[in-house]
């Protein structure tokens, strides 16, 4: 396992830049960078480049972004997408990257990637995401880089049985599942998630390429219902089980902590982390050149 920080505090947008953060890096355990913000939009020496040098310092570049919405209607525009991302996937080969993470999308008129829409739910939807995923793949070779999909609840990639229902279809080696538990907690498994955990790992482990640790509590003071995401510790996830069937993968993962506006909220969860992770017996991954 290799910990890392969703976030510019803790990203670097060139080569050079990577040397500048080592020293961050180390205070907080990280061992794992995100791919440059249009990386998709580079030239593929500068990609390569990007790539030796994380390498040389023993980093893993855990992800890449896409945010293309590929459910969207209108077919030509739909087209270029997939192009765009097929590009993507290809300069993140080259960079080395571990994978390229996208969300299902929307068929709403809002063409934002977090829009609910009917169809979203569908089996229409369905096929027509895996067709697309197929397109995308068509004719590259990837070897370093894998295409995850995460969890949103705007569409029918959300919860377990769905998501392991779309994965066994599309059986692709290439295609996983970038885990974000904080995005399938329902009330239903809001007070069980040591149960949802076991759950996940037990049904879909073997897809399971990458992480983004969050944590998450209830506001029930709005009205009519909201979840926030909450420095881990703070909430109510079972981070000692999840931490443990993490590292019981047997695979570098991945795994990412998101969305803090200040470097101290960050700096807490990192603590958390790898306090709960001595004390399952486990450990992050450390540079160690």
């Amino acid at each position: 396992m290799r910990l890392g920080g969703g976030n510019d505090i803790f990203e670097a947008h060139t080569a050079d830049e990577i040397d500048r953060l080592l020293e961050k890096l180390d205070v907080y355990g990280l061992s794992t960078i995100s791919g440059p913000w249009g990386y998709d939009e580079r030239d593929d020496d500068e990609l390569i480049a990007f790539g030796e040098r994380a390498r040389k310092y023993d980093l893993m570049i855990g992800e890449s972004h896409s945010r293309q919405n590929l459910l969207f209607r209108d077919p030509l525009i739909k087209a270029e997408r997939i192009g765009q991302l097929k590009k993507g996937l290809r300069k993140a080969e080259l960079m080395g990257s571990h994978c390229v993470c996208i969300l299902v999308g929307t068929a709403g008129p809002e063409d934002h990637l977090a829009a609910p829409n009917p169809f979203n739910y569908t089996k229409e939807a369905k096929q027509e995401f895996r067709e697309t995923l197929l397109r995308v793949l068509d004719g590259i070779e990837l070897e370093k880089t894998a295409l995850l999909i995460e969890p949103w609840p705007n569409t029918f990639f959300w919860q377990p049985e769905s998501i392991r229902e779309f994965l066994d279809s599309i059986d692709h080696p290439k295609v996983g599942l970038h885990l974000d538990l904080m995005n399938m907690i329902d009330p239903f498994h809001y007070y069980q998630t040591t149960e949802f955990i076991n759950m996940i790992f037990d049904s879909l482990g073997k897809y399971i390429g990458a992480i983004h640790f969050k944590d998450i509590r209830w506001d029930w003071e709005y009205m009519y219902m909201k979840f926030d995401e909450v420095p881990i510790g703070d909430g109510i996830m079972d981070y000692e089980a999840f931490i443990r069937r993490t590292a019981g993968l047997e695979r570098d993962i991945p795994c990412f902590v998101e969305h803090f506006p200040t470097e101290g909220d960050f700096a807490k969860s990192f603590a958390r982390l790898h306090h709960l992770a001595k004390k399952a017996g486990t450990g992050f991954h450390l540079r160690t050149v």
